[in-house]
């Protein structure tokens, strides 16, 4: 019988907590034990399945995951900050827990699903399109576990011996090109395919001069052989060796930046296909002034647009002033502070209850989610009294 696989949470410590669920979203065991080494708990789990993703509520891992990951062959997923204890029981609140540890486990694991389920959602489209329902789980693996993109992990399973052209062209090609964000989009998708070309080109060449170097270096070689080793014939054939390093360090880096390039690229296409059913959202670290002047230019951040911030708590009464009256609703990372959030004339909505899709710069969730989370802020009354507040303090 096929093992599930699973998202597993840990909470490491004298008592050591954990929390294994399955790619729905079903929890499978939350168990806690005081004195549970690392040997006993993986196998735990490896009888309950196959730990594809380990989660904590920590942004920085210690040690006990991080090694527990290694063993298990599995990927690691963390917050962008630590988790409060708030955010975790909004989490669980369907789930039970018997104590505070087996809580934080099961938060991390469903936290964690929650970051993973737009990558879910493409897969579960493609699956349903394609009819591969039979390799569902290894896409899930290559996918979700290897963080590659849906087409590499299908050419790795299937082994085609074509390649298949982009699906989503004709879909991106129906779009209007007046909006100024969607041009945006397009110009960045553009950029990111040129500068893909360039690091190929460049990788080009240093293959060359690897090659050349090489065939320098065999050619020392069979010098070598034929004459007895002198200094010079030495210091030559180190400076060539090194000469070789050097090329392969940088090579490998192109490489890298490249593989980079590609997911950003898949990125922006998805973020092309779905602008039509999407809300999209721009990104800034905080709401402090020498953060959005920076942005405020390269996100064409103007009046009714909708911002994603890291940590609304940094503020700057100068960007509070260039914003109002602008920008209505602005989603928060990090929990906000009540006192902070009831002094602002903004909508602040935690984009951690929501699923989202996002690059460096933006990011989109679909506009029947935003609706649905809007209606239950009271999106309407929050504005009116802002303006009531507004207009009593200049009676005043």
């Amino acid at each position: 019988m096929k093992k599930s696989l699973l998202i597993v949470g840990i909470d490491p410590g004298t008592t050591l907590g954990y929390a294994a669920i399955d790619f729905e979203g079903n929890v499978i065991k939350v168990y806690s034990k005081k004195d549970f080494d690392i040997s006993s708990l993986i196998s735990d789990l490896i009888n309950l399945g196959k730990p594809l993703i380990i989660a904590s509520d920590k942004e920085h891992n210690p040690d006990f995951v991080d090694k527990l990951a290694t063993k298990l062959g599995a990927r690691i997923i963390t917050p962008d900050y630590d988790l409060k204890i708030m955010e975790k029981r909004q989490l669980v609140r369907e789930h039970e827990t018997k104590n505070q540890h087996e809580l934080d486990a099961l938060a991390s694991a469903l936290f964690a699903f929650k970051r993973l389920s737009p990558k879910l959602k493409k897969i579960n489209i493609f699956v349903e399109h394609y009819q591969k329902e039979q390799i569902k789980d290894e896409l899930i693996e290559f996918v979700v576990g290897k963080d590659i993109s849906i087409k590499d992990a299908i050419e790795i399973i299937e082994e085609p011996e074509t390649k298949e052209t982009k699906i989503i062209r004709d879909v991106v090609e129906e779009k209007k090109l007046s909006e100024k964000d969607f041009i945006r989009l397009y110009k960045e998708l553009k950029e990111a395919k040129r500068s893909i070309e360039l690091l190929r080109k460049q990788n080009k060449k240093l293959k060359d001069k690897i090659a050349i170097i090489k065939r320098d270096y065999e050619y020392v070689l069979r010098q070598i052989n034929k004459s007895q080793i002198n200094r010079k014939t030495q210091a030559l054939l180190q400076f060539k060796e090194k000469r070789i390093r050097i090329l392969d360090k940088k090579l490998k880096k192109k490489q890298e930046e490249i593989e980079s390039m590609k997911n950003e690229v898949t990125t922006l296409l998805y973020f092309l296909a779905n602008m039509n059913s999407s809300v999209l959202l721009k990104k800034l670290d905080n709401l402090g002034i020498t953060e959005f002047e920076k942005k405020r230019t390269l996100l064409n951040i103007q009046e009714g647009d909708i911002l994603l911030v890291k940590d609304p708590d940094i503020i700057s009464k100068k960007t509070i002033e260039k914003i109002k009256g602008k920008i209505h609703v602005i989603f928060y990372k990090k929990q906000i502070s009540r006192k902070l959030e009831s002094s602002l004339p903004f909508v602040f909505i935690d984009i951690n209850e929501l699923p989202i899709e996002e690059n460096k710069y933006f990011g989109i969730i679909s506009k029947s989610d935003f609706e649905k989370v809007k209606n239950k802020k009271k999106f309407l009354e929050k504005i009116l009294e802002d303006y009531k507040k507004e207009r009593l303090s200049q009676s005043e």
